[in-house]
């Protein structure tokens, strides 16, 4: 960190802020006084510099460069500092930052709305309700479906993540940490991922008969049938990156369908065109009455959208928030949704994942503890097992693979579900790149295993 930079936080009133302070283990013990515990983990990752990063690359305040594939946890689309971005930022700083959007009309919130509506599958009358984050997203179709159908049972999956804040932490099954303690929001009836790699109903790819939703239709027999709406995220992101056959996605649809329910496609993580398509249901050829998304649609800033069926309220101020997609982030946003699209990010997206994956096989052909490599586009996941005739799960050894990875490859990197490696970097990362990932991860796993 350079010294103009300390200045400035000199300025705000932490005069005894130096360059000497600037160690990792300084400010790690210092956030830890001060921040409450929630995801993160001090024993792996050091203290980011806020002054420093380009593309996928970030650095710690001790100077250390690392290559990013986590994309903020899905949220930069076009990497740190991206120029084109910050130079329309520079051009619309004098916009008016904050504008009731729930309360009063707005140009950059509508020409968003219309937008998300234009890309969202479907050819429907769709709504948009914008929030702050992807938790609040769902919740918003959530309170729709319950609001228009009358109705307040739910089908959920597990392992699932939809939020950690009221009726979306009732749907996510992911970690029992997120939940002990907490009381059930709403009514769920929860059935098993269709994960191919750990079938619960013992079936193979080739030949399964989908099971998995013969044993959905069964839960709504004897559960009930009056759901207002199947919650489910096309590309299971949370709880280990698991890719389900489309056949499965379209069997859950048409049960839903059958018992006059909703169908919500969560995006949060998979949408805006990480998969290689604007949103992962897309590849299972469903198109859902209400999607939820977030993260990389705020390009930084605190953005969600829930989008359904029009009118999405049987009347007014039954849902509603401050902050709504505010001037400045709309117009943001906007831009994203345009780069994404002028640049050709879907394909590239596409083409990337498949690299990757490629690459990734590889890895698991010469290492007996990678049991499973899977994904779309840029949302790729590495299952790590004790071996793979067993394919008894080894958390223990991809959390050190991650350490590893961290602090000894220089990979920024996060895991997902028990023992998943997660990648999920930003579009503009290079086929390079991906190949630097790709060896870093491979000397983590043969360092830790």
């Amino acid at each position: 960190m350079d010294e103009k930079d300390i200045e400035i936080i000199k300025e705000l009133g932490f005069e005894e802020i130096t360059s000497k302070q600037m160690s990792n283990e300084y400010w790690k013990e210092r956030a830890a006084k001060a921040l409450a515990i929630t995801t993160q983990d001090r024993e792996v990752y050091g203290c980011l510099d806020h002054s420093r990063g380009e593309g996928v690359k970030i650095y710690d305040i001790e100077g250390r460069e690392y290559l990013d594939v986590t994309g903020g946890v899905a949220v930069r689309a076009l990497g740190l500092r991206y120029p084109p971005y910050l130079e329309f930022e520079n051009r619309i700083n004098d916009v008016v930052r904050e504008l009731p959007g729930m309360d009063f009309d707005a140009i950059p919130q509508t020409l968003l709305a219309e937008r998300l509506g234009d890309i969202a599958p479907g050819d429907h009358k769709k709504r948009v309700v914008f929030t702050t984050s992807g938790g609040r997203a769902v919740e918003g179709c959530l309170k729709s479906a319950m609001d228009l159908s009358g109705r307040t049972r739910f089908v959920g999956f597990r392992p699932a993540f939809h939020g950690r804040t009221g009726y979306a932490l009732a749907l996510t099954a992911s970690n029992h940490k997120h939940k002990n303690g907490y009381p059930q929001g709403i009514d769920v009836i929860r059935v098993s991922y269709p994960y191919c790699y750990r079938c619960p109903y013992g079936q193979q790819v080739e030949s399964c008969n989908v099971e998995c939703v013969e044993a959905l239709q069964y839960a709504l027999q004897v559960e009930g049938t009056d759901i207002a709406a199947t919650v489910m995220e096309p590309l299971c992101g949370e709880g280990g990156l698991i890719v389900p056959p489309p056949k499965a996605v379209q069997g859950m649809y048409d049960v839903t369908k059958e018992h006059g329910a909703y169908f919500i496609s969560d995006e949060v993580q998979a949408g805006m065109g990480r998969t290689g398509k604007w949103f992962a249901i897309e590849h299972h050829d469903v198109v859902p009455d209400y999607i939820s998304m977030a993260k990389a649609l705020g390009g930084g800033y605190p953005m969600g959208a829930s989008i359904g069926p029009a009118p999405m309220f049987t009347g007014g101020s039954r849902h509603s928030e401050t902050f709504s997609a505010e001037p400045k982030m709309s117009l943001l946003s906007l831009w994203i949704l345009k780069q994404i699209e002028d640049g050709d990010y879907l394909k590239k997206n596409a083409e990337k994942g498949e690299y990757l994956l490629k690459r990734l096989e590889e890895v698991k052909e010469n290492n007996e503890v990678v049991g499973d490599v899977r994904g779309m586009g840029l949302m790729v996941g590495i299952e790590l097992v004790k071996d793979k005739k067993s394919k008894e799960k080894a958390p223990k050894l991809r959390d050190r693979v991650i350490k590893n990875a961290v602090q000894k490859q220089g990979l920024w990197i996060l895991g997902s579900g028990q023992n998943c490696l997660r990648l999920t970097p930003s579009y503009i990362i290079t086929e390079d790149e991906l190949d630097s990932a790709v060896d870093k991860i491979e000397k983590a796993i043969k360092d830790s295993a």
